[in-house]
C-alpha cells in the first residue's frame, strides 16, 4: 500500500514539474504549438480561389483580395448547412454573406460559383471541390481557411483528391483577436486546442 501510495505521489510530482515546465516556458513553446498546425503556403495564381466556411469575417476578403491581384480568375463557395437559427429565418445563410463581402468588394457575379449540395464539414468541403475538379479536371485552386485549420484540412483534402492534391494549395487567413504568440491568453485561443482534438480525432477514425 505504501508503495502504491509513493508511485502516485511520484507520478503526480512529475505531472506538477511538466506543467511548471510548460507554464514557465510558455513564451517560446506554446507558439510552437500554433506554428506546427500553419501548413500553408504563400498566395500563387491559380485558376480559382475555394472559401471554407466557419471565417465570413476574414476569409472571404482575402479570396477578394487574390482575385483582384490576377491570383485567381473565379471563387468557389460552398453551401453551408444551415444552423437552426438560420432554418428559422433568424441569420442570413453563411454562403450568401460570403457572396455578399466577394460582390462588395468587386468580386463579379459571374466569377462567383456556388458549388451544388450543402456542406457541414471539411470533409464535406473537399468532396464538394473533389466534385468540382471532376468537371474541371485542369484548373487549379487556392483554399482559404484560418491558419490553424490548414494542417487538418490539408490532410482531409489530399486523402479526399487522391492523386488530383497537387492541384491545391492553402492560403491561411489571419485571425484578428490572437496569433501564434498569444493565443492562450485569450478566449478564443480555444480554437488552436479544438483543432488538435479534431485533428487527433480525424486520425484515429481515417
Amino acid at each position: 500500500m505504501k508503495q502504491a501510495i509513493k508511485r502516485r505521489l511520484k507520478q503526480g510530482l512529475i505531472v506538477l514539474v511538466v506543467l511548471a515546465g510548460l507554464y514557465l516556458s510558455r513564451s517560446w513553446t506554446l507558439p510552437c504549438f500554433a506554428r506546427f498546425l500553419d501548413v500553408s503556403e504563400p498566395p500563387q495564381r491559380a485558376s480559382a480561389v475555394m472559401i471554407l466556411g466557419g471565417g465570413t469575417d476574414v476569409r472571404p476578403f482575402i479570396a477578394a483580395a487574390l482575385v483582384k491581384a490576377k491570383l485567381a480568375d473565379k471563387v468557389l463557395v460552398g453551401q453551408i448547412k444551415l444552423s437552426p437559427e438560420g432554418e428559422d429565418g433568424l441569420v442570413e445563410p453563411e454562403h450568401e454573406i460570403i457572396v455578399k463581402v466577394l460582390l462588395a468588394r468587386g468580386v463579379s457575379r459571374e466569377d462567383i460559383i456556388l458549388l451544388p449540395g450543402t456542406v457541414a464539414s471539411t470533409l464535406d468541403e473537399a468532396q464538394a471541390l473533389a466534385d468540382y475538379l471532376d468537371q474541371h479536371p485542369d484548373d487549379s485552386v487556392s483554399v482559404v481557411t484560418t491558419s490553424w485549420h490548414t494542417r487538418r484540412a490539408r490532410w482531409i483534402f489530399e486523402r479526399t483528391l487522391e492523386g488530383r492534391s497537387s492541384q491545391v494549395h492553402f492560403v491561411a487567413a489571419p485571425t484578428e483577436r490572437f496569433d501564434e504568440n498569444n493565443w492562450w491568453t485569450t478566449e478564443e485561443g480555444i480554437f488552436v486546442v479544438d483543432e488538435y482534438i479534431k485533428l487527433g480525432y480525424y486520425c484515429l477514425k481515417h
